[in-house]
């Protein structure tokens, strides 16, 4: 099994592989992809979506499974810093804890690693009938901050999504990742940042001690004053983010610290 691929810059070294949210392809990394002019860049689309919608989702530990060779025949060295958000951060954190020799470092935002319950849960499921309807998916564009010319790629992406797949990914992320998978992070020898908007539900931003925890590079951070999909909400202040990253493996001096009501939930 092969996914869709974007490749940016491949004659650059170090290689990034991003990897995209839950309702989008690897088409919303473009512009990051782009701008990373000193790296070389691998953009899939996960399976059950845009250019991949055909291949159905099995579950994350095919999914990684088949990422980690993607990069251990694509990347620079079989080796890629791994970037995710939101769905692409929970794959991306369990690509790490799976297959640990593949990566450089990992950058994860919003990952919801502990999953979905209660009403978060239950809104997130009632909406899957809906994802047929154009009308939906325009909606769901203002609300993410879709700039104006990326509306009609990300309803058409919406639209295309695997509507068997979808049935099949959003209870297995919403269960949350297992804590047995999490603790292949513990022999992660790369640095990890896991991230979080400032202004997300606190089960996401809490969650993120299920990395720090067990991963020995791990450090959290909250990008101020932003939620979710913070690489729409302020495209620059992410491209820094990922730009420091990548440059020093620290994490930027323009995000906040976790505070201590975040960590107090043990792993």
């Amino acid at each position: 099994m092969s996914y869709h691929v974007t490749e940016h810059h491949p004659e650059n070294d170090e290689t990034v592989l991003f990897l995209h949210g839950g309702v989008v392809g690897g088409w919303m990394w473009a512009e990051n992809a782009e701008a990373l002019t000193g790296h070389h860049s691998l953009a899939p689309d996960l399976p059950g979506f845009a250019g991949s919608a055909h291949l159905p989702w099995v579950d994350l530990a095919t999914t990684t499974d088949v990422l980690a060779d993607l990069v251990r025949d694509r990347a620079h060295g079989g080796r890629a810093h791994v970037v995710g958000l939101s769905f692409g951060a929970v794959v991306g954190t369990t690509l790490a804890a799976r297959h640990p020799d593949i990566v450089r470092s990992v950058l994860a935002t919003g990952a919801m690693l502990r999953g979905a319950h209660g009403f978060n849960r239950w809104i997130g499921l009632a909406q899957l009938p809906l994802w047929g309807s154009p009308a939906y998916w325009k909606v769901n564009a203002r609300i993410y901050g879709i700039p104006e010319d990326g509306v009609d790629q990300f309803v058409a992406t919406g639209l295309g999504l695997n509507r068997d797949s979808a049935r099949r990914m959003v209870p297995e992320i919403f269960d949350g990742v297992p804590a047995d998978v999490l603790d292949g992070l513990r022999t992660l020898d790369a640095p990890m940042l896991a991230l979080a908007g400032e202004k997300e539900p606190r089960f996401i931003r809490d969650a993120q001690v299920e990395a720090v925890s067990r991963a020995p590079r791990a450090v959290a951070r909250l990008a101020p004053g932003m939620h979710h999909v913070w690489s729409l909400e302020d495209p620059a202040l992410f491209q820094r983010t990922l730009d420091h990253w990548l440059a020093t493996g620290e994490p930027s001096p323009e995000l906040l610290p976790v505070p201590p009501a975040g960590r107090v939930r043990s792993a």
